[in-house]
C-alpha cells in the first residue's frame, strides 16, 4: 500500500527533466511512463462499478496502516504498481477483509478508486501551469553551449526531448483515471491533508 501512495511522487519526480538523465534512464523514464499508462487503464476497469462516499474514506483512513502492513510483500512482488486483481482474490486478504468486518471486493475497489481519483486530481493541478515549451528549452540550451563540455551539451539535449515525451505520454496516461464525482472531489478536499499523510 505504501508504493501505491509513494507513487504519485514517483510520478511528479518522473515528469521534471535532470540535466544528469542518461540514454538508459531515459529508455526507464519511456518505460516507466508506459507501465503507468496501462497500470491506469486497469485501475479505471477496476474500479469502474464504485463510488465512494464519506464513510468509505474514513474506512480507508482506519484501515490504511493496517493493510499497509498486510500489503507489503505483494507491493513488493507487484514491482512499483499495487497488483489489485491478485490481492482481490488472496487467501489471507480475504481473512484479514473477515477479520475487519469489510466487504473484501468492495473495501479495496473503493479503496482503489480514492488512490485512483486523487492521483487524477493532483496530476491534473500539477500540469495544469504553464506548460513545457522544449522549443524555448533548446533554444536557451543553445546559447548556454559554449559554455560546456559536448558530453554535457548532449545529455541535455536528450533529457529535455526525453522530457517533453514523459510529460506528453504522462498527460496521455493519466486521463484514464477515473473522474471524481462531485461528491468524491468535496470529500477529497476536506480529507486531503490525511490522505496525503499516510505511509
Amino acid at each position: 500500500m505504501k508504493k501505491i501512495c509513494l507513487l504519485l511522487l514517483a510520478v511528479f519526480m518522473l515528469i521534471h527533466v535532470s540535466p544528469a538523465l542518461g540514454q538508459s534512464s531515459q529508455d526507464d523514464l519511456a518505460e516507466s511512463t508506459q507501465q503507468f499508462e496501462q497500470w491506469s487503464k486497469s485501475l479505471a476497469d477496476f474500479v469502474k462499478d464504485v463510488r465512494f462516499n464519506e464513510e468509505d474514506v474514513k474506512s480507508f483512513l482506519s484501515l490504511a496502516d493496517d493493510f499497509n502492513s498486510f500489503g507489503a510483500e505483494e507491493d513488493d512482488e507487484a514491482g512499483e504498481y499495487l497488483d489489485f486483481n491478485t490481492i482481490l482474490n488472496d487467501g489471507d486478504y480475504l481473512s484479514w477483509a473477515k477479520s475487519k468486518g469489510i466487504n473484501s471486493d468492495k473495501w479495496l475497489k473503493k479503496t482503489m478508486r480514492i488512490i485512483a481519483v486523487m492521483m487524477r486530481t493532483e496530476i491534473e493541478a500539477n500540469i495544469s501551469g504553464e506548460p513545457f515549451d522544449l522549443k524555448a528549452q533548446m533554444e536557451d540550451l543553445e546559447e548556454m553551449r559554449a559554455q560546456m563540455s559536448e558530453e554535457e551539451y548532449q545529455q541535455i539535449k536528450q533529457a529535455l526531448a526525453a522530457g517533453s515525451a514523459a510529460m506528453e505520454g504522462m498527460e496521455d496516461a493519466y486521463k484514464h483515471l477515473p473522474v471524481p464525482t462531485d461528491a468524491e472531489k468535496a470529500l477529497l478536499t476536506k480529507y486531503k491533508d490525511q490522505l496525503m499523510n499516510l505511509e
